[in-house]
C-alpha cells in the first residue's frame, strides 16, 4: 500500500511497517496511475523510471496533485472507451478503441493485454495469444497474461502448452494460487496426477499463511478439490475422501467433487452414501 502523507519522513505508522506500506512513490502524468519503489525500476540519469500500465514516463509522487488536475493522455481516454465498450459487450468497438491505443502508444501494456481479452472474446484466439505476448514482453513481471495464454489452450485441450503458459506466469510471480490452480486442472487432464500432489501442498501452504499474491476466491476449495482428484487417481481413497469433502466444506459446489466423492465412497463400500453424492453431482450439473 501507497502511503500519502505530509508528515516529514511519511506517516509514522507507515513507515514503521515497510513490509506493508511504502512512503515513496511515483505517479504517471499520462495515466495517473501510482507505483511505489518497489513496483518500478528506479529512474537514473540517464533515464526515467516507466509507468508499468501505459509506458509513460513517471514523475515523483510530490506532484501527485498536480497530475490529477490534468486529463489524462488521449490514448489513455480511447484505452478507457474501449473497456466502457468491452463491459457493455460491444466488442468489435472496443477493439477498435484498444487498437488505435496501442497504434498511439506501442508500449501501452494495459492495452495490448485489454485488446487480448477482446480479441479472445470474440474468437480470435491466435491474435489474443500474440497480444497477450506482447504484453507480457512488455512487463515480464506481470504474470496475468500468461495466465490467459494458459487458459485460451487449456478450453482447447492442448495441455502441454498450457502448462507452458503457467509455468511462465509462476516465474513471473511464484505466489500466485490462481496459476497454481489452473495449473493442476490441467496437469488432472493431462494424466499427471502424481504432479498434482506437491502443488497443492505449496498452495495450501501459501493460502493458510495468508502469503499468495493473488485473491482467487475460494482458492483452498479449489485446491483440496484438486488435490482429491489426484489422490483418487492414485488410488488413495481414504485420503482422497478427506480432501474431497474438505473441498466441498470450503466451497463453492461444483458436480466434479461430488462425482469424485460418490467414487471415492463406492470404492470404500459406501454404497448409499455414492448414489447420495451422485444424486447431488447430477444436480450442480
Amino acid at each position: 500500500m501507497i502511503s500519502i502523507s505530509v508528515n516529514p519522513g511519511g506517516n509514522p505508522v507507515a513507515r514503521n511497517d515497510p513490509e506493508h506500506f511504502s512512503i515513496r512513490f511515483q505517479i504517471c502524468p499520462d495515466c495517473h496511475a501510482t507505483f511505489c519503489d518497489r513496483c518500478v525500476a528506479p529512474k537514473t540519469m540517464l533515464r526515467a523510471a516507466k509507468c508499468r500500465d501505459c509506458g509513460g514516463k513517471l514523475v515523483d509522487g510530490s506532484q501527485r496533485q498536480k497530475v490529477n488536475g490534468t486529463a489524462t493522455a488521449a490514448f489513455v481516454q480511447q484505452h478507457d472507451e474501449g473497456y466502457r465498450h468491452g463491459a457493455a459487450g460491444n466488442m468489435p468497438a472496443a477493439l477498435s478503441c484498444f487498437d488505435q491505443a496501442v497504434a498511439a502508444r506501442p508500449e501501452y501494456v494495459a492495452a495490448h493485454f485489454s485488446r487480448g481479452m477482446a480479441l479472445r472474446n470474440l474468437g480470435r484466439l491466435d491474435e489474443a495469444i500474440a497480444a497477450f505476448e506482447r504484453s507480457f514482453a512488455l512487463d515480464p513481471r506481470n504474470p496475468q497474461p500468461m495466465f490467459d495464454i494458459g487458459s485460451i489452450y487449456a478450453a482447447g485441450r492442448d495441455y502441454g502448452r498450457a502448462l507452458a503458459a503457467y509455468d511462465r506466469a509462476l516465474a513471473a510471480e511464484p505466489r500466485y494460487v490462481g496459476a497454481m490452480i489452473n495449473k493442476m486442472v490441467a496437469l488432472l487432464a493431462a494424466g499427471r496426477p502424481d504432479l498434482v500432489l506437491p502443488l497443492a501442498e505449496h498452495a495450501l501452504q501459501l493460502e493458510t499463511a495468508d502469503q499468495s499474491a493473488d485473491h482467487t476466491p475460494n482458492a483452498v476449495g479449489y485446491i483440496n478439490g484438486a488435490k482429491g482428484a489426484a489422490l483418487l487417481a492414485l488410488g488413495h481413497n481414504s485420503a482422497a475422501l478427506t480432501a474431497i469433502d474438505q473441498a466441498i466444506n470450503d466451497g463453492p459446489d461444483t458436480a466434479d467433487n461430488y462425482r469424485n466423492r460418490a467414487t471415492a465412497l463406492e470404492r470404500l463400500g459406501r454404497a448409499e452414501e455414492a448414489a447420495a453424492a451422485r444424486r447431488l453431482a447430477d444436480q450442480q450439473r
